[in-house]
């Protein structure tokens, strides 16, 4: 019984470990990429064309990130877009939720 609670806490500490690594990842891609137009907080309209990223879900961002990377949506950050995984779009939609 002690070695199943064990493997238990040890399985959510390495869950809880991977998630700050994609919060990090999120942190260092949206400084780089995103905050001059969109605002350290992601509360700014950026090129007053968007809405504040800090007012959508997760979800919203990770759909509205994939529409500029495929070229349906035309726009200033377009470039730094396309070269974001679906992982790095996760993780910076991710980070965005802890400015709020």
């Amino acid at each position: 019984m002690k070695t199943f609670y064990a493997g238990a806490l040890l399985l959510l500490c390495s869950v809880s470990i991977a998630q700050g690594t994609d919060i990090q990842r999120g942190n260092k891609i949206f400084k780089q990429s995103c905050s001059f137009c969109h605002g350290n907080k992601a509360e700014k309209s950026a090129l007053n064309q968007s809405r504040p990223l800090s007012q959508m879900s997760v979800e919203e961002l990770v759909a509205e990130l994939k529409k500029r990377k495929e070229g349906e949506v035309i726009g200033a950050g377009n470039a730094a877009k396309s070269r974001l995984s679906e992982e790095d779009m996760q993780s910076v939609a991710e980070f965005i939720q802890t400015l709020k």
